[in-house]
């Protein structure tokens, strides 16, 4: 197995998928978690998808790497709720760092890494961030903040074979979402564009 540039775990990915003819951004809307979703909101759109609590977890761990637009998150910083501006779950310095790089009507093209620590590594360490109350977004915080979810975490922040196991079924499980049969789409020859 080949090792990537950003480590994480390998996995087999299975073949054949046929894809859809059209790609558009706004078929998006309302098939991924917005960054203010509950972890009621986030296990129902999962599970839409036939994927468990646990595979939803799993998958918020890709956020170990990427970035994100200021506005997506400012809401936390500026105006969480009439008795605090700043979301009271978020790690003061960490609060701190986030006012510094997206201050009040920033330039809206300005984004800062999802994984304030190694955020080039695919690793655990967002789930150790989370712990820390440094989740960008609250729907990342609350995989830590609520009952429900915590154990998962905290399991994931110390034990990176669990993540990378949770993560690699979890993949393949979504690989298996939405999946086209006889003449529906196509199977692309290049699988960063639609075949001509």
């Amino acid at each position: 197995m080949i090792k990537t540039q950003a480590g994480g775990p390998s996995f087999n990915v299975e073949l054949g998928r046929r894809d859809g003819m059209v790609s558009q951004a706004s078929l998006v809307k309302g098939n991924l978690p917005e960054p203010d979703f509950t972890l009621s909101q986030l296990n129902a759109m999962f599970a839409k998808n036939n994927l468990n609590q646990i595979d939803m977890i799993a998958l918020s761990g890709a956020h170990t790497l990427g970035f994100s637009h200021c506005n997506r998150f400012a809401k936390r910083l500026y105006s969480f709720s009439s008795s605090s501006p700043v979301d009271p779950s978020l790690d003061a310095e960490y609060a701190q760092q986030l006012m510094n790089a997206c201050p009040r009507n920033v330039d809206p093209s300005i984004a800062i890494d999802m994984d304030p620590v190694t955020s080039r590594t695919f690793d655990n360490v967002y789930f150790q961030n989370l712990v820390s109350g440094k989740g960008l977004f609250t729907s990342d915080e609350v995989l830590f903040s609520d009952p429900a979810s915590q154990p998962t975490v905290n399991d994931f922040a110390k034990n990176s074979g669990d993540f990378n196991g949770a993560f690699a079924t979890a993949m393949r499980k979504l690989g298996r979402v939405g999946v086209k049969t006889g003449s529906q789409g196509r199977i692309r020859t290049d699988c960063t564009v639609i075949n001509s």
